[in-house]
C-alpha cells in the first residue's frame, strides 16, 4: 500500500510538472506577466576604488504588451569599500573616510520589443534607479558633538541616489521557464558615494543573467 501511495504521488507530480510545461510553453511573450529572479556583477567606484566589481543578485517583475512593456526590479550588490565626504573641523578642511557597505537598487522602466520571434526576444529599456547604500560607519573621532552631528547628516545625504537607466538584453523561451541575459548602464552621480572624481569611470555597469516565468496573461480577457 505504501508504495502504491508514493507511485500515486510521483504520477500526479509528474503530471502537474507536465501541464505547468506545457502551459508554460504555449504561453506568448506579448500580453505576458513575468516574474524573475537574476544575479550578476555590478562594476563601481568609490573614493578608493576606481574600478571595483560587486555580486548582484536580485528579484524582478515584467509586464510585456505587443511593443513594449513595464519593468521593476529589486537588487543588491555585496561589498566593502570607503566613500568619503569634505568635512571641515575648527583648523583645517579636509576628505573624512567612510565606511560603506553594500548596495539596494530599486529600478522602474519602460520596455520596447523592437524585434521578436518564436523563441528570441531582445528588448531595451528606459527608466529610474533609485540607489541606496545598505550600511556606513564614520571613520575617525570628532572635536566635539556638533561635529559629529554635521557628519552624520553629510553621511545621509551622500547614501541615496537617483539616475537614469539603460537596459538591453534578450530573452530566449524554454519549458517551463525563460532564460535572460541583460546589461544596465546608469551614469555616477557626484554626490552620491559610490563616485571617484579621480576615475575615468563616469558610468556604473552591471551585468546579468536570470529565468523569468510566465504566470499569466497581462490584460483582461473578454469573457
Amino acid at each position: 500500500m505504501r508504495l502504491l501511495r508514493i507511485s500515486a504521488m510521483a504520477v500526479g507530480l509528474a503530471a502537474l510538472v507536465s501541464q505547468s510545461g506545457a502551459a508554460q510553453e504555449g504561453r506568448q511573450f506579448k500580453d505576458a506577466w513575468f516574474w524573475g529572479a537574476k544575479a550578476g556583477m555590478l562594476s563601481y567606484a568609490s573614493a578608493t576604488t576606481t574600478n571595483g566589481g560587486a555580486p548582484l543578485v536580485g528579484g524582478e517583475w515584467l509586464i510585456t504588451r505587443t511593443n513594449g512593456g513595464l519593468y521593476v526590479s529589486y537588487d543588491q550588490a555585496f561589498f566593502n569599500t570607503f566613500g568619503g565626504f569634505v568635512d571641515r573641523d575648527p583648523d583645517s578642511v579636509f576628505v573624512r573616510n567612510v565606511k560603506i557597505k553594500n548596495m539596494r537598487r530599486f529600478t522602474m522602466a519602460g520596455m520596447a520589443f523592437p524585434w521578436q520571434s518564436n523563441k528570441l526576444h531582445p528588448y531595451v529599456g528606459l527608466g529610474l534607479s533609485f540607489n541606496q547604500i545598505a550600511g556606513t560607519s564614520l571613520v575617525g573621532s570628532f572635536v566635539n558633538s556638533t561635529r559629529q552631528a554635521i557628519a552624520v547628516d553629510s553621511v545621509q545625504s551622500k547614501k541615496t541616489g537617483v539616475s537614469p537607466i539603460f537596459i538591453a538584453g534578450v530573452q530566449a523561451r524554454y519549458n517551463p521557464a525563460s532564460l535572460f541575459i541583460q546589461s544596465t548602464v546608469s551614469p555616477i552621480q557626484s554626490s552620491f558615494f559610490l563616485a571617484n572624481p579621480t576615475s575615468s569611470q563616469s558610468f556604473n555597469f552591471s551585468l546579468e543573467v536570470g529565468v523569468r516565468y510566465n504566470v499569466g496573461s497581462s490584460i483582461d480577457r473578454a469573457r
